[in-house]
């Protein structure tokens, strides 16, 4: 793909008007609409304590690590997000975009595939745009780090099976929902709340998504409303448990969601750079009772998460530490920066729920957002923040900021 491109052509000006809430997730944030609550929801100020978390795998402060072979597979990528393997061996992305201001519509949906079967998808032929002009904005005005966001989560299911859904996290204003039928998408449908991930609960046979801005766990209905099947207590440590990432958990029914934690005073609130540890968690949410319970615990800024063959947790961790906060782009050029969190400490945990060991299968990752298992792969984009920007680099020598994808090859 010609980069002069710049993920969009024909870009329009768009005016943005409302800012985020305190409870806003790190990751692509939106719409400080709260979702509109249906029947059987629970009450809107119905908000219980965070629940016991006996049974559940907690993450040692220091796993045993096991990495498993790994390479990158696609680079030059404007904050890839949501992934999909097609049976041909195609991968479909959905991208945040640039998160310029200048140029506010650089995101969408690219197929990517190994035409010349070299190992990787960067070459010429390589990308076709199946979506393209999508709203992409950088939130670093608000909570002082360098995020991006728009394209979002990606997900197959529906009464088929065949049904694959993509997220467009609004700021200030309604989700949308896109459909992918071959090579061209549609809108599905519109709801309010962030819609930061989308999936099929294939046993009430029922599209969820979680609103990060919310902290709710939402039911997708007909017509672009939305219905709240759980409200995430506070953690322990009184932060707001932000929902990234919604999974069927086909070995109980339930559906999976990691609650992402950052700064105790809130995104809008403190320096940009106040982090707990080890403060956030998976948990199951039982979609008939309103109930939920922990899983998994002890993780530091859970972004998605996947299950193995053998019924393991895959789960992402973003960062480890939040260094160098930015609150203009002036700044965010003005030299080698971390940007709000520090670059290549994401990590890649095994989670075993029989025997609780957890193991680190990937380390020094770069900001990863989302990742799927295909084939024997798991796939996760990497990369979030602004192209082309100079960061530390693995051995804290500066490198060019990108977007890209890599693969790990499970057992």
């Amino acid at each position: 793909m010609n980069e002069s491109r710049k993920y969009a052509r024909g870009l329009k000006k768009v005016h943005w008007t409302t800012k985020a809430s305190a409870s806003s997730a790190l990751l692509l944030l939106a719409a400080a609409t709260a979702c509109a609550p249906g029947t059987g929801a629970p009450p809107a100020d119905a908000r219980q304590a965070q629940p016991s978390a006996a049974g559940a795998v907690d993450v040692p402060a220091t796993p045993q690590v096991a990495l498993l072979p790994r390479e990158r597979v696609a680079g030059k990528l404007a904050n890839p997000r949501g992934l999909f393997m097609r049976p041909d061996g195609s991968l479909l992305v959905s991208i945040a975009g640039t998160g310029d201001p200048a140029d506010p519509t650089t995101g969408g949906i690219v197929r990517l595939r190994d035409e010349n079967h070299d190992g990787d998808m960067d070459d010429e032929g390589e990308r076709k745009w199946i979506l393209e002009q999508q709203l992409s904005r950088n939130l670093f005005d608000l909570v002082r780090r360098d995020e991006v966001f728009g394209m979002a989560g990606m997900s197959q299911g529906g009464q088929s099976g065949d049904d694959l859904l993509v997220a467009l996290a609004f700021f200030g204003g309604p989700s949308k929902i896109f459909r992918i039928d071959g090579e061209r998408a549609t809108q599905w449908g519109e709801t309010h709340g962030n819609v930061n991930d989308l999936d099929y609960d294939a046993r009430r046979k029922a599209w969820v998504g979680v609103a990060s801005t919310t902290d709710e766990l939402i039911e997708l209905l007909p017509g672009g409303k939305s219905q709240r099947i759980a409200k995430f207590a506070p953690l322990e440590s009184g932060q707001d448990a932000v929902p990234s990432n919604v999974h069927y958990d086909a070995k109980t029914g339930d559906m999976l969601v990691t609650l992402f934690s950052g700064s105790p005073e809130g995104e809008e609130g403190g320096e940009g750079v106040e982090l707990i540890p080890r403060a956030a968690s998976i948990v199951s949410v039982h979609a008939e009772s309103h109930d939920y319970k922990p899983v998994v615990t002890g993780l530091t800024v859970p972004t998605d998460l996947e299950i193995g063959p053998d019924g393991a947790i895959y789960v992402l961790e973003f960062c480890d530490q939040f260094l160098d906060p930015v609150s203009t782009r002036e700044q965010m050029f003005g030299g080698t920066l971390h940007g709000g969190f520090r670059r290549f400490s994401g990590r890649l945990l095994r989670v075993d729920r029989v025997t609780h060991a957890v193991s680190v299968v990937a380390q020094g990752l770069d900001a990863p957002t989302n990742l799927v298992l295909a084939n024997g792969y798991l796939y996760i984009a990497e990369g979030m923040g602004t192209p082309g920007r100079s960061i530390p680099g693995p051995d804290g020598k500066p490198v060019e900021l990108q977007g890209f994808i890599e693969r790990i090859k499970l057992p």
